[in-house]
Parts: structure tokens; sequence; C-alpha cells
């Protein structure tokens, strides 16, 4: 699906350029008889293409504004690891991956920041989070050959999980953390 939006977009592209090219050039070119098609094609065309970028512009970059944490806690999963993603761009990170929903290995995105791959599993819960995220994201980690893993979820950690995660070197981002994440959002 999102390679035949993909697709559909750049086809949108296309018409865009060569509307604005007939709008600004071909225009006097054309037979007289042709034009009454021509102006309302060109300019269907154009006013598609501004419509689509500002759903896109406020998809990626406005839709979670002002969100608050009761709202992160009735999201899906796959709508938490969008947001997440989202956190992650605004807090610096790069190069930001979802994976595909199954076969993951356990990592949901990854990104970089300070030349760091980082592998991270988001978990929405409502429950503590247990040993079976960290061993996932860590086992993600290897997989992938990260340099890092990560757990980030809308709960807490049990205190095995916190100290399993310390063992293997995995980093914790529970509720508190990721409310101060969420304050470093433009509002």
């Amino acid at each position: 699906m999102r390679t035949l939006l993909k697709k559909a977009y750049q086809l949108l592209w296309a018409l865009f350029i060569l509307a604005l090219a007939y709008s600004f050039w071909a225009r006097d070119i054309l037979p007289r008889q042709l034009r009454p098609y021509g102006d309302p094609a060109s300019f269907v065309i154009i006013s598609l293409f501004v419509v689509v970028n500002a759903v896109w512009l406020y998809h990626h970059h406005f839709r979670f504004r002002d969100l608050k944490m009761e709202n992160v806690d009735i999201m899906e999963g796959e709508k938490f690891e969008e947001f997440c993603a989202y956190l992650l761009k605004r807090n610096g990170f790069k190069h930001i991956q979802l994976t595909q929903a199954s076969g993951d290995q356990g990592i949901d995105i990854i990104a970089r920041k300070k030349g760091q791959s980082i592998g991270f599993q988001c978990k929405r819960y409502t429950g503590f989070v247990g040993n079976k995220a960290v061993q996932e994201v860590w086992a993600g980690h290897q997989f992938y050959k990260l340099d890092q893993a990560a757990v980030i979820t809308n709960s807490d950690f049990s205190d095995s999980a916190i100290a399993l995660a310390d063992d293997l070197g995995v980093m914790l981002i529970d509720r508190k953390k990721l409310k101060r994440l969420m304050r470093r959002l433009p509002s």
C-alpha cells in the first residue's frame, strides 16, 4: 500500500509540473479550440497538488502536537509506534525507519543519533513491561547488528526487566521519561 501511495504521489508531482508548464508556457502554443479543456484540467491538477501536500504536511508534522498522555494510553499498537518514531525525530534522531509489523525480530523502529544505530521496541501497556520485551529487543539488536537497544513504553518496567536491561545495556524509556520527551515537542 505504501509503495502504491508513493507511485501515486510521484504521478501527481509529474502532473503538477505539466500543469504548471501548460499554465505558464504551453497555453499560448496550444490551439485555441483546446484551451477550454486545458485551463480547467491544469486548475484541478494544481489544486489537487496543493490539497494533497497540505494533508501530507499535517499528517507528518502536526498530528501529534499538543498530545496528552491520556491519548497515548488509548492508542493502538501501530499508532503508538508511529508516535514513538515522531517523538524520536523531534528529539534529534535521524534516519528513522519503522520495521514491518510482523517478523520484525523484536525491533519496531531503527534510528540513528550521534553516529549510533539504535533499535527500539515500543510497548503500549496498561501493566508493567516485563523481561520478554528486553529479551526481544536485545535479540533484535543483535539480528540487525545495531549499536544499542531500547524499549519505550507508556507504562513502567518490572524490577526483573530493569535488572536484565542493566545487565544487557538496554536503555529503558518508561512513562516518566516518555513524558519528558513529549514536553520537548513544539506546541
